[in-house]
């Protein structure tokens, strides 16, 4: 596993490289709004400081979702934290570095009262994306924006993957996220 890992990081960089050179510090935002039923803020709040191991991770995108570990875990709030990710967007594994960020820091607005931003981080610590969770309660649960910011010349099938991947992933909050919050909610 640590040989594929090493190979679909190399992979991801050389096309990461690649797309950052061309689009010349230019940018696109996918948007993806969703609306979740039985999801509270709060759930969502406790879940970014909780995903915790590989196993959680899968919960969120069963079929997607491949290895998490915390490279800088989230010690006083997910602010500064770095996970290491692989998942597939497409057909595609992708190994991600990903470092949360104040939401002021980033540049993408945001309009909701709970936010969860960050920024996909290269081997220099060095953004080269960016993406953005933004939520608010509404009367079955909750709304939530996503916005990804990335390199302009970001191939229209990663788009395309990438959007599909979101609902996929946002939507499964329905289906794992009330039970395992209210199971952990006073511990963890």
């Amino acid at each position: 596993m640590l040989f594929f890992n090493k190979i679909v990081a190399k992979i991801a960089n050389y096309i990461t490289k690649r797309t950052v050179k061309a689009s010349k510090s230019e940018t696109i935002d996918l948007v993806v709004e969703h609306e979740l039923e039985r999801v509270t803020p709060e759930m969502i709040d406790w879940w970014w400081d909780h995903i915790d191991t590989t196993e959680r991770y899968k919960l969120w995108h069963p079929a997607d979702h491949k290895s998490f570990k915390w490279e800088v875990s989230p010690i006083n709030g997910h602010v500064g934290a770095v996970q290491l990710i692989i998942e597939k967007i497409g057909r595609i594994s992708t190994m991600m570095r990903i470092r949360w960020e104040d939401p002021k820091s980033v540049p993408i607005p945001t309009i909701y009262s709970h936010v969860l931003a960050g920024s996909i981080i290269n081997k220099n610590n060095t953004p080269y994306s960016w993406l953005v969770h933004e939520y608010e309660k509404i009367l079955t649960g909750a709304r939530i924006k996503s916005t990804f910011r990335l390199p302009a010349k970001t191939p229209q099938w990663f788009l395309k993957a990438l959007r599909k991947h979101n609902i996929e992933e946002i939507n499964q909050f329905q289906e794992f996220l009330p039970s395992l919050f209210e199971k952990n909610k006073n511990g963890g």
